[in-house]
Parts: structure tokens; C-alpha cells; sequence
């Protein structure tokens, strides 16, 4: 798997292209035209928002940031696994699996499925 294309340390705000760190739930799942499929987490949560107005208030973002949201996981175009095979981190802040293994993570899961991004 693959993160977004700024992966050291928590999402803190929208184009900061980080994955969120923390505890979130698959809000829902669906078939996506380019990436195979689309599991949605439920981000930004109550933590996600804490995290983003400590960030505010410490002045490591601006205060007109906004959070983001649209945070999933999915896969990659048709025919592009070496963005897997080479670790390149190229998405906007969502995780990034191989479409066969996405498409067997979509038959196991359902909504409400917790999912954990550690650091």
C-alpha cells in the first residue's frame, strides 16, 4: 500500500496531501471508474477536527485552512501496480492498494468496518 504524496507526520488540512492518522470508520463503499473501488472513511472526525484547530492555533497552518475530507481507500489506474511495487506515495492524502487487492478488501468489509492509520 501506498499513502499520500506527503507522507511523514497527521493530515492537518486540505493540499497538504498527508493521510490522516487515528481511528475512522468505512462510511461507504462503491465501484470508482479509475481507481477499482472506493472504501470512504468517515474523515475528518472529532479528533481529525482537534488535531486541525490545535494546528491553527500553534500557527503550523493558516487559520483560513480548511480540513478536507474525501479520504479513502482505493485503487490504483488500470494497469499502474508499479505504484505499488515501487512504494511510490502518490495520491492526495488516501490510501492506495494493487485493484486485486482492493477488490478483496471491498468483499470483506462493510460499512461501519474500523480502520486504523498508524503512523
Amino acid at each position: 500500500m501506498v499513502f499520500g504524496s506527503n507522507p511523514v507526520d497527521d493530515k492537518l488540512k486540505e493540499g497538504d496531501k498527508r493521510t490522516p492518522e487515528g481511528l475512522f470508520k468505512i462510511q461507504d463503499l462503491y465501484p470508482h471508474p479509475t481507481w477499482s473501488k472506493f472504501l470512504w472513511l468517515d474523515y475528518p472526525t472529532r479528533e481529525s477536527w482537534q488535531k486541525h484547530f490545535q494546528a491553527k492555533i500553534a500557527g503550523k497552518i493558516h487559520w483560513r485552512d480548511r480540513i478536507g475530507g474525501e479520504i479513502g481507500i482505493h485503487g490504483v489506474p488500470k494497469g499502474a501496480d508499479s505504484l505499488i511495487n515501487e512504494q511510490s506515495n502518490w495520491t492526495w492524502g488516501c490510501i492506495s492498494l494493487k485493484n486485486k487487492d482492493v477488490d478483496e478488501l471491498y468483499r470483506v468489509v462493510q460499512q461501519g468496518t474500523e480502520v486504523e492509520i498508524l503512523p
